[in-house]
């Protein structure tokens, strides 16, 4: 079935087109191999993004860059304050949803440390928003696995950045780019400076962006299922034991009356009654459906959507060095650094969050307690604050440091060789705010507030001061730290007709995580959660500090066989602390004639256990939709404490990757890339999924409940899965051509994915074209295409490009509340169109270039996505922002 896809694709492929490339970039090394000379059309499927066509994307940060990279599918580029609570301000890479952890990031060739911030699904990462787009000169991507040359995590593929190193002169670069939806802007200056300097040249970029904010109120329907039952509500109870209930009501009747007041009126009991001021403070009242016990009444619900952000305030700072010299003994040198700053600042959140562990009947709220007007105890579903406060902010910081130190020169054999340190750091900060359980459960029994005798009004909260607001308040502060340290020595050369190259590698890696008191948990030895952070909703985690060192040895070789075969191979023996692993690789390239080259490669590849994944343990919100025993919804999904577990077991996942390729070029200007892919995973290394673990398991040892019932939280843990297949095909075609009105390029580039398969429920299944809220999986929209076309005439460029992404389906269960509004499981395809304009002009005894844009022109609304509690899209593959209108104004000196 895999080879009739290929047939029938290969078919049709001349009609489509390939996103730019610039192929005529020197073949100097190409990522993939440390051998020179290695092509772009050679054995490995390399695609080139060159500086030409970064110009024409007129990114503000290189997550613009990688929502135009077709094979990227499931990353984290778009922001969202619900499915990426700990990593605003960051970005990422996700070679064919392979996972974050699966493909390999470097920067100049070399690696970078992961983020210390991570995913929710517990995905380490490199920051990729730390890498300065003013002073990039190209970016190559490697789709095939690459653990031969480069060793862990480059089981998808390998980024690689390639930064400005030889350049003179001065560029200054201001721009603006400006949303239709409320006026969001970004606001960019840069410069980028280079000249000889001590016998080298020096290179200099400092890059500034201001994001405003874009509120989750611009777009309302985006929102509009953010809607929490815990407003702020009671359940009335009899006020005797279970066993007396039936004796109680039977002496006193099922009701309870309040004479006067706010809640004047007469209650069954049993009966939910919604905050007396629900409505006049911003919430909305839900009807609950009647139960064996009698009516179930209303509830107050609290709207959260449009306080959150679909995009925050963000400061974006840069500076990027870099210098080359000749010593005298003739050995080269270069020292590059790099320093990134990105400040979230403004994050909004809830006033405050739901205490749910007050929806216990260990902590009822008794007749004359924390306001209560009823005669009776009730249940307090609610939180603190609710509609009529504000929201607070939070902020989060992430600053990437690296430096990078090389010598390099020839031996007297005329053998090359090459020596590196480079020292990588993420530090990553977040505030979270918060209650405090013990001072909010004092002021609640009436011992709160700074002299201990001040009693929380639930029933009223604009009746509390502020100094008891502000005594109950706490945070959860967050400072997790990534240092890698990695020397290389490489050497290359050729003997008998063969190139190689070998080398070894030293890395260490660290990572640490430091808490305030308040948001340290403990947990059993079972690994559940056993006593919570002190705070109401937030689950905090435990500290971690821990290291480890690997040593690496590789060798590659590359030989002509003949004037039309070349072969090559590799293999790298990479020990750890915890394992080792051995990976070869083997391809050909076989030119079949001047316009058909094949080409082919096999290779193993690995991935090491992180150490976020060997020894933290943190806790989350997600949103968790419950299930009874039978497998059908309880309720509305709402958001739980999720612990994520480490696990000191696990063992590197392995992979076997296959690439069958051909390169067709009829004529000059004609280029055409076809290349069927194949990665079979081995002990995939992934997070429970709390959405699939509460449906095949709804009262396992891991699932958290109340006395009553309610869910309230889940213990997961990462672990080796069992099996992960994949397969799809990438078909790229460039055509250049001449026109009336100046030259010409069209193009595409398709990905698709054939099928992922994946243990879901003890049953092997394939989840492309699926959302995947209930398993490990990311969304795997089947293909995803970006077209591309330019047009120069003399001065003049106009470029366009087309971004499809196609439509894919959510298995996820509608909850009734929100079949109204028109959702349902199909999720639409997605296609927005890129236009830009720029024109060159000598003014000022200078060289300047005028751009002109529009992103999204037509202003493409995102698909509706059912999502429960989460915004009504999928920002791992949309962009909330609509159109944008984009002003740039570079001078060249």
């Amino acid at each position: 079935m895999k080879f009739l896809k290929i047939k029938l694709l290969a078919s049709v492929f001349l009609v489509s087109f390939v996103f730019a490339q610039d192929e005529s970039v020197e073949e100097v090394v190409v990522t993939g191999s440390y051998l020179k000379g290695s092509a772009t059309d050679g054995a490995s499927p390399v695609e080139i993004i060159s500086k030409e066509t970064l110009d024409a994307l007129s990114p503000s940060s290189v997550a613009d860059i990688t929502a135009n990279i077709a094979v990227n599918s499931g990353s984290e580029n778009n922001p969202d304050s619900f499915l990426q609570g700990g990593t605003q301000g960051t970005s990422n890479v996700n070679l064919r949803g392979l996972g974050l952890t699966s493909t390999l990031v470097l920067i100049d060739g070399k690696r970078h440390t992961v983020s210390g911030a991570v995913a929710n699904d517990g995905s380490v990462f490199v920051n990729t928003n730390m890498i300065p787009v003013n002073a990039l000169e190209r970016v190559e991507i490697l789709k095939e696995g690459a653990a031969s040359v480069y060793g862990s995590d480059a089981v998808a593929g390998v980024v690689n950045y390639i930064l400005r190193k030889d350049f003179k002169g001065l560029e200054l670069n201001v721009s603006q780019q400006k949303t239709d939806l409320a006026d969001q802007t970004d606001d960019k200056f840069s410069l980028l400076y280079g000249a000889d300097f001590a016998n080298g040249n020096l290179v200099y970029s400092f890059s500034q962006l201001d994001r405003s904010a874009l509120p989750g109120s611009a777009n309302r329907k985006l929102a509009q299922t953010a809607i929490s039952g815990f407003g702020n509500s009671f359940l009335l109870l009899p006020p005797v034991p279970p066993a007396e209930v039936e004796d109680y009501i039977e002496t006193n009747g099922p009701t309870t009356t309040v004479e006067e007041g706010p809640y004047a009126g007469t209650y069954l009991l049993y009966e939910n009654v919604p905050d007396a001021n629900c409505v006049a403070t911003g919430g909305s009242i839900q009807p609950q459906p009647a139960t064996d016990l009698g009516t179930g009444g209303s509830r107050c619900g609290f709207y959260y959507g449009d306080r959150f952000n679909l995009v925050n305030d963000e400061d974006h700072v840069q500076h990027y060095l870099a210098y080359n010299t000749v010593l005298d003994n003739g050995v080269n040198m270069s020292v590059d650094y790099i320093n990134s700053v990105v400040d979230v600042n403004d994050n909004p959140q809830s006033p405050s969050y739901p205490a749910l562990s007050f929806a216990s009947p260990a902590n009822l709220i008794m007749p004359g307690q924390a306001g209560s007007p009823f005669l009776v105890p009730v249940m307090w579903l609610g939180r603190p604050l609710g509609s009529s406060f504000d929201s607070p902010n939070a902020p989060r910081e992430i600053e990437d440091t690296r430096f990078s130190l090389n010598f390099s020169g020839s031996y007297d054999n005329g053998y090359e060789w090459s020596a590196t340190y480079t020292n990588s750091t993420n530090d990553s900060y977040g505030l979270q705010p918060d209650t405090s359980t013990t001072r909010f459960s004092a002021a609640v029994k009436g011992n709160g507030g700074v002299s201990g005798t001040e009693s929380f009004n639930l029933f009223d909260p604009s009746a509390n001061s502020a100094s008891l607001i502000d005594h109950i308040a706490a945070a959860q502060e967050t400072s997790n730290t990534a240092k890698l340290s990695v020397f290389d020595y490489v050497v290359t050369g050729s003997t008998n007709g063969i190139d190689f190259a070998t080398g070894v590698q030293f890395k260490k890696e660290e990572f640490s995580v430091r808490r305030n008191e308040e948001s340290i948990t403990v947990m059993d030895e079972l690994g559940n959660l056993a006593v919570p952070a002190d705070l109401l909703f937030l689950g905090g985690g435990l500290e971690s500090d821990d290291s480890r060192n690997s040593f690496a040895v590789f060798v590659e070789a590359a030989k002509n066989v003949t004037d039309k075969v070349e072969l090559r191979g590799a293999l790298r023996y990479e020990d750890m602390d915890e394992d080792s692993s051995f990976n070869p690789k083997v391809s050909a390239r076989y030119e079949v004639n001047d316009d058909l080259v094949l080409r082919a490669s096999y290779s193993t590849s690995f991935r090491a256990p992180s150490l976020v994944q060997l020894s933290t343990t943190r806790v989350g919100l997600q949103g968790v939709q419950d299930f009874d025993t039978d497998g059908n919804p309880v309720g509305n999904a709402s958001f739980i404490r999720v612990a994520q577990g480490n696990n000191d077991d696990l063992g590197p996942e392995e992979s076997t990757n296959i690439n069958i390729g051909a390169i067709w070029t009829p004529q000059e200007n004609l280029n055409v890339k076809v290349d069927y892919w194949s990665v079979d995973y081995t002990d995939v290394i992934t997070i429970e999924n709390a959405n699939g673990k509460v449906q095949a398991d709804p009262n396992g040892d891991a699932i958290i409940r109340t006395e009553q019932g309610l869910l309230i939280g889940v213990t997961t843990q990462y672990f080796n899965a069992d099996e992960v297949n994949a397969d799809g095909l990438d078909i790229e075609v460039t055509y250049d051509f001449d026109t009336p009105y100046g030259m010409a390029q069209v193009g595409l580039n398709r990905a698709e994915i054939f099928s992922y398969e994946i243990p879901l429920f003890g049953v092997t299944t394939d989840v492309v074209g699926l959302h995947n809220h209930n398993n490990f999986a990311r969304s795997l929209p089947e293909v995803k295409s970006v077209i591309h076309g330019s047009l120069k005439n003399g001065d003049h460029t106009v470029t366009a490009f087309v971004r499809m992404v196609s439509d894919y389906k959510t298995t996820q269960a509608i909850a009734a509340p929100f079949a109204p509004f028109g959702y349902d499981n199909n999720i639409d395809e997605y296609t927005t169109v890129d236009i830009n304009y720029s024109y060159n002009l000598e003014a000022l005894n200078s060289d300047m270039t005028l751009s002109l844009g529009v992103k999204n022109a037509f202003d493409e609304e995102v698909p509706q996505v059912y999502d429960s509690v989460n915004f009504s899209y999928d920002p791992k593959h949309h962009d909330p922002r609509g159109r944008m209108v984009f002003l740039g104004l570079k001078v060249s000196l």
